[in-house]
């Protein structure tokens, strides 16, 4: 059966070429060549297995809002997962058609020997030459060469057309998550500048990194402003807040608390990650 690391291999000339068409070239219908059996024949299976597009129509298209929906990584990583089902799924049904049909070509060419004929005359060289000639043609016949190409065909179609889709979704993925990255880092780079902006922080682990850096030696501050973009001229404000405000030493002493409680919790019943 055909497999991915069976299939013919191309040509060094047509290395860095789409060997895949991209539009229609019409074929003649009158006088039909193997290509174009072989290729009406899948196109056969791929209505059989897939079923054909009911999509809306030009009228519903005209009256659905321009406005694309937002595309998140989740959303993509979604499509992705589920393209991925979707080949596999793919993958066994043209491999179960593929065996079906290997199947009764060669029971069809066995029953194609005549076995009344087997029983030749020796002695008549008109009967061992048809008899040989026979057995030449079923024997070249047996290994079926077209029609194994004819399934390595199917299986790179459906692969290349996996692939076509694959690798925009991929692209955009990898956009999506340097977007992501970039707007973790601005927001991290950010620091309140008075305790109102701390209390305002609407992310509690954030909140929970800005009590912590409070905290810290002046060396541990310094790591973590390397870490996250800080400069002094940003943080002082709030670290002078801290030290004149006693109320505000004893919160930040025990949302840390609080916060270390909290990660043991997670620990226990979880795997260890990234802390803050």
């Amino acid at each position: 059966m055909s497999s991915a690391s069976g299939l013919r291999q191309p040509k060094d000339t047509n290395k860095g070429k789409n060997g895949f068409r991209e539009r229609h070239i019409p074929l003649n219908a009158a006088n039909p060549d193997d290509l174009a059996i072989s290729r009406h024949h899948f196109a056969q299976y791929v209505l059989a297995s897939k079923g054909s597009y009911n999509g809306p129509s030009l009228k519903e298209l005209k009256a659905t809002p321009n406005a694309a929906p937002v595309e998140t990584l989740a959303i993509v990583d979604d499509k992705i997962k589920e393209l991925r089902r979707q080949h596999q799924e793919d993958i066994e049904l043209l491999t179960a058609f593929q065996a079906a049909e290997y199947r009764q070509e060669v029971l069809s060419r066995y029953n194609c020997i005549d076995d009344s004929i087997m029983g030749v005359d020796a002695e008549d060289p008109v009967q061992v030459d048809y008899l040989a000639a026979l057995n030449e043609l079923y024997n070249d016949a047996r290994p079926m060469k077209r029609f194994q190409h004819d399934m390595d065909d199917a299986l790179s179609q459906i692969r290349y057309s996996y692939l076509k889709s694959l690798l925009p979704l991929l692209a955009q993925r990898r956009q999506l998550k340097s977007r992501e990255t970039h707007i973790r880092r601005q927001r991290d780079a950010q620091f309140p500048q008075s305790i109102e902006e701390y209390h305002n922080i609407p992310d509690r682990d954030i909140q929970l990194r800005i009590a912590r850096f409070l905290l810290r030696s002046n060396s541990e501050k310094e790591r973590m402003m390397d870490d996250y973009g800080w400069v002094w001229r940003a943080v002082n404000p709030l670290i002078s807040a801290f030290k004149a405000n006693e109320g505000f030493k004893n919160e930040i002493v025990e949302s840390v608390k609080v916060g270390q409680a909290s990660d043991s919790r997670r620990r226990s019943t979880a795997t260890p990650g990234w802390q803050l």
